[in-house]
Formats: C-alpha cells, structure tokens, sequence
C-alpha cells in the first residue's frame, strides 16, 4: 500500500473527496502549515495570532473542498489567500486589533465610505492580471510555478508532490511560465478597462518584450507612446521575465509578496528537509504526530465528508487538466490535454507509483507512448505531423516582385499525404498565396515587412500559410469571391474510444468577416468543429482534446481559413496528433 506522504496534493484531495479521510486531512496539513503560519504572521501582530489565523484559513480552504470547489492541485497559493481574506475579515470584527499594523493601514488605504475592507480586496484580485493569468493556468501549472519560484523549493521536493521525476520538474515549469505569459496577454486584451486598438495590439505585446522596441512595428509604438496601460502591461511583462518568482507572489497575494518571497528563500533548505515527505518518512526519522494548530473544525470537516461523498462533483481530474481558461478566440468550449501527456514530460518515477484511484474517478488517459491492442486502419498517428519541405520542392517567387527569384520559399506541394482543399477558392489573385502553401519564414517575410509576419517566433523554418492579404495583391480577386482554403492531413489511426491530444503553433491575425477553423472528422463521418478563430491569436501554442467515438478507427484534421477578403492571414507549424 502506498504511504501516504508518497502521495501528492491531488491524490490526497482526492481520496479526501472520497473518502473524508483525515489522515489526507493531517498530510496537507503538515506539509503547508510552516508556510501558512509565516504568511500569517506578516499580517498578525504576534505567534498565537499568526496561528490561530492560519488554523481558520485552512479549515476554510477544507470547507470550499467540500462544498465541491477550492483547490485540487495547487493548495499552496490558494490557502495563503484564504490567510489575507480570513485577515480582511477579521479587519471589521473586533479582532482587528490582532492584526499586523502596516496590514491595518494597507486595508485603511481603501476608500472606506464606498466599500468595505473584504469587498475591496476582493476588487483588487479582480484587477490582478498577474492574479487572474495565474487562476487561468491549470492547477498542475499553477503548482509547479508557485514550488519552483515562490517557495523556491528544491526539485525533488517539487516532483514529489505533482508525482514527477526530478528532472521533468524544469521542463513543466518552462512550459507553464509560456503559458502565463500568454495567460496574461489574454488577460490585458479582456480586462474592462482595455480599449478596442488596446485588444488590437495586445497579443504583440509578448513579442515587443521579448525581441525589444527595434524589432516593434511603428504602429504599435505610437500605440505604447499613448497608451499608459497597455505601457503598465509591457513593464509587468519585462518583471515576469526578469523577476518572475517576486511578481508572481506580489500579483497573487497582494499583500507582502515581496516579505513572504523573502521569508521562504531563507528557509528554502529548512522546508525542503522538512517538507520532503517519503524520503525521511518511515526511515529511521522522529514519527510524525498531528500538528497541533489543525483544529477541531477542521478533522469533523473531515468526517463529515464521508456523509456527501455522492453529492460532490466528478472527476477530480478534470479541473487539474484544464489548459488556459478565458480564451477569446474560442466560440467551442475544449478541454486539453493533461500535461502527462506532452512528449517532453516524464513518467512519474518507478520508485513512487501513484495509488488505485477510487471507483469514483475515471482512469487517467493513456500515455502518448501507449498504443492501441488492435492496429486499426489508417496510417500512424506520426504522419499528422507538419510541415516540413524539402529545399528541392520549394519555388522562387512568381507573382510576388518584392522577393528576389534567388530566394526559393513556397509550394503547394505538401509531404506526408496532406493536402489542400481549394474547391472555394477562385483561380485569380496571388499564385503563391492561393489556398493554403508551404513557405519558409524568410520569404512569407520579405512579401510584407512590417505587417507582424516576423513575429511568429514560434514557428520554424517550413510553415503553413494562408495569407488573403497578400492573395488579393493580383487583380483584386475579394471583389468578387472570399477566400476559402482548408488543410487536410491523411487519415490517421486512432486507437478506439480513446482520446487524442491536437496541438499546434499559430499566428492568426483577425479583420473583418474572416474565420479560421479547426476541425475533426473520423472515418467518413461529418466534420466537427473543435475551435473558431475570430480574434488575434497572435505567435501561440494550442493544444485540444479530441474524444474518439466508439468504432471510430481513423482521424482526419482540417484547418479552414474561410470568409476572407483582402483581410490578414494564419500561419501554423508544429501540428502533432499524439
């Protein structure tokens, strides 16, 4: 049987989801209460304080769970949350006089005769966009970033508790602070206060951060000349890069992210020995006894769980997986794939198998590397993976004068059995740009410098293009017809019943009637739609979940840019069926 601090957060919110168990109950709390009582004691004004305030936040983070919301994966951010709100609340009882000083005169900043104290922190969460990019971010994201730059953790420790090997540690972590720099773009172009060439110019912002102010359009940089806010984004942007662990707790906590961050980067080495969990456990050490700050309230919560087990809601599993929320490009709702499930992160180390899950949970999906019993019809799944071009099979320009004819950079030729559906498109316009082609970065370009082509960094030297602006450069072919091109891949197999990870780079600019579409069909059943574009999207990585039906043996990918006249343009590269 599994020990029980060789489980991680989940496991255990899960089987106290189940089961009420109050040794789950007494393990996250041994392994949060140290941090819980230091950031308590940055709004008290004393030991008892700091502990009594940490007790009533954790119970109250127990009672969330219960009710079937609270965290699932990532409890250390959101139960230092639940100190500053228990805090906030104390600030109008007559335990005020508990509380830190500077935490009172924080809270007496406010504008005490519009709101009061807990409503008005509850506004500034709101107008966090580190804060809501950072909620946006599945919990599995969430906690490998907090572990690794705010409790500065060492990676075993870190791996320990999401159920990875050490070295998978940095590759999680890279991808989830990508995806908080994205989280955050989306977050500036929806905020209330962000204006229409705000929304316009706020996915370029991740790229003026990162490639400078000589590589920014003109346009954009009147824009940031006059625009303060969007000019607040690129400095937060350029901290999150430069002093991301400092950022992060200042946009989630609020209050003394910067004095927390300095309090754990000098208990790092402590916390790490303490908090390390199987590998002092059971091998000699002191036994581990029930901290006695975990309250009453706290362990019948515990019990109570038992009585509700049928009332709480499903799979655990679902909210931890879930990718970036919020997005504005999407008109489908779509559910990503785990991140167990990417290529470039490893399995959970042999030496620390995750228990049976309860009967409750559905089984987690298969592995990438899993393969199907059966070996259904179609060609592998590696074969819906694009694009690549031999340097034999690409052209020099045609129809497009401002590329020299020494620079070879497009066909329509695409390997691998993809292809293109043109029947939608008229036979006029730009010949390199009729449909969907196969274009190296250099020469898509060099067609248009200056129209943000260039930023697709995501991208490499072979990618797909459909580019209706530079297709109606020839004879105006919008007057009188819309573009309408798809990209088909082959058939691919599919093991049946299962579910498949679609993911992809893109660079979609958005302008009037044009859509851009991502769908699925299996064997010769009807196309699916599995996301729209109709916003800026702008140099991103995207990643769907696609159910399989029964009996279905092959699966077909289709990416349709319809609709568009002398509109702008959608570049993919990176496609992967896995």
């Amino acid at each position: 049987m599994t020990h029980i601090q060789e489980l991680t957060d989940s496991e255990l919110t899960a089987r106290w989801r189940e089961s009420g168990s109050q040794e789950a109950t007494e393990e996250l709390h041994r392994r949060h209460h140290r941090a819980l009582v230091g950031y308590a004691r940055l709004c008290s004004r004393d030991e008892h304080t700091a502990e009594d305030l940490a007790s009533e936040a954790f119970t109250s983070a127990l009672e969330a769970v219960h009710s079937g919301h609270g965290p699932h994966g990532a409890w250390r951010p959101y139960l230092l949350t639940a100190v500053r709100r228990t805090a906030a609340r104390w600030f109008t009882t007559e335990r005020r006089h508990r509380l830190a000083l500077d935490f009172e005169q924080w809270l007496d900043g406010r504008a005490p005769a519009v709101e009061d104290a807990e409503t008005w922190v509850v506004r500034q969460e709101e107008r966090s966009l580190v804060r809501r990019a950072f909620l946006s971010l599945n919990e599995r994201w969430q906690a490998v970033l907090w572990s690794t730059a705010v409790e500065q953790e060492p990676a075993g420790v870190t791996a320990r508790l999401l159920g990875l090997t050490p070295s998978g540690v940095a590759s999680l972590a890279s991808r989830a602070r990508e995806g908080l720099r994205e989280a955050y773009l989306t977050a500036h172009a929806q905020d209330a206060r962000a204006g229409e060439e705000c929304r316009h110019f706020g996915a370029l912002l991740g790229a003026y951060v990162r490639r400078g102010e000589h590589k920014a359009g003109r346009a954009l940089q009147r824009h940031l000349g006059s625009c303060a806010r969007c000019r607040g984004a690129v400095d937060e942007l350029t901290h999150l890069n430069d002093r991301f662990g400092a950022y992060l707790a200042t946009g989630v906590l609020l209050w003394a992210g910067p004095a927390y961050l300095a309090t754990r980067s000098a208990s790092a080495s402590l916390a790490a020995s303490a908090d390390a969990g199987p590998a002092q456990a059971g091998k000699g050490g002191s036994p581990l006894t029930r901290p006695a700050a975990l309250t009453a309230g706290a362990a019948a919560l515990a019990v109570a769980a038992l009585a509700v087990v049928s009332l709480l809601p499903g799979d655990p599993d679902t909210e931890e997986n879930r990718p970036v929320r919020g997005r504005s490009s999407s008109t489908v709702p779509y559910t990503a794939a785990p991140d167990t499930a990417a290529p470039d992160t490893p399995a959970p180390a042999a030496t620390a198998p995750s228990p049976p899950r309860p009967a409750s949970t559905p089984p987690s999906p298969a592995p990438t590397t899993a393969r199907p019993s059966a070996a259904p019809a179609g060609v592998p799944l590696a074969a819906c993976t694009g694009f690549d071009a031999d340097d034999g099979e690409l052209k020099p320009a045609a129809d497009e004068h401002d590329v020299p004819r020494s620079v070879l950079g497009w066909t329509h030729s695409f390997p691998g059995g993809w292809r293109v559906d043109n029947s939608g498109m008229p036979d006029n316009g730009v010949r390199e740009w009729r449909g969907w082609t196969l274009t190296t970065r250099d020469f898509w370009e060099r067609t248009a410098p200056g129209q943000y082509r260039e930023d697709f960094s995501l991208g490499r030297r072979v990618i797909a293009v459909a580019d209706p602006d530079e297709w109606n450069d020839l004879g105006e072919p919008s007057r009188t017809s819309t573009f309408d091109s798809t990209l088909v891949s082959p058939a691919c197999a599919t093991p049946p019943g299962g579910r498949l990870t679609l993911s992809y780079v893109t660079h979609y600019w958005q302008l009037g009637a044009q859509r851009g579409e991502v769908l699925v069909s299996f064997g010769s059943g009807p196309d699916r739609l599995l996301k729209t574009y109709a916003a800026d999207r702008f140099d991103s990585r995207e990643s769907l979940a696609v159910t399989v039906p029964r009996g279905a043996r092959t699966v077909t990918v289709k990416f349709r840019l319809r609709d568009a006249r002398n509109d702008w343009y959608w570049a993919l590269d990176d496609v992967r069926l896995s």
